[in-house]
């Protein structure tokens, strides 16, 4: 769609394209669930459209609630609102979060057995 902010992540973007979807299948409605469907899709777009990543990936509205005072190190954490917008459209979107292990990363080594001297 014209004039939408580019999509970020893969879980955005599965959001987005199912909403896509649920906007082209309401042509095929009655008149009042037609407009209900419009409603509830164009709804869910303005409360998604405040969750936007800022220069880091995060939403600025769900990893801004941090004191700026702490000095952790923020996770990969998923927007909030973008996974439960993508839980509840539901199974048939595609598995967005899934991803494969990455094996540049470093794994941690499990504990050498011990030793006993006898």
């Amino acid at each position: 769609m014209p004039g939408r902010d580019p999509i970020v992540n893969p879980l955005q973007a599965s959001v987005h394209r199912k909403l896509d979807d649920i906007t082209r299948s309401v042509s095929a409605g009655t008149g009042s669930s037609r407009q209900q469907n419009a409603l509830l899709v164009a709804a869910l777009r303005s409360v998604l459209s405040e969750h936007r990543p800022d220069a880091t990936g995060h939403c600025t509205v769900c990893h801004g609630r941090r004191s700026r005072f702490l000095a952790r190190r923020r996770g990969t954490l998923p927007c909030r609102a973008y996974l439960a917008a993508h839980l509840a459209l539901g199974p048939d979107i595609e598995e967005a979060t899934s991803k494969a292990p990455d094996p540049a990363r470093h794994h941690r080594r499990g504990r050498p057995p011990l030793h006993v001297a006898s």
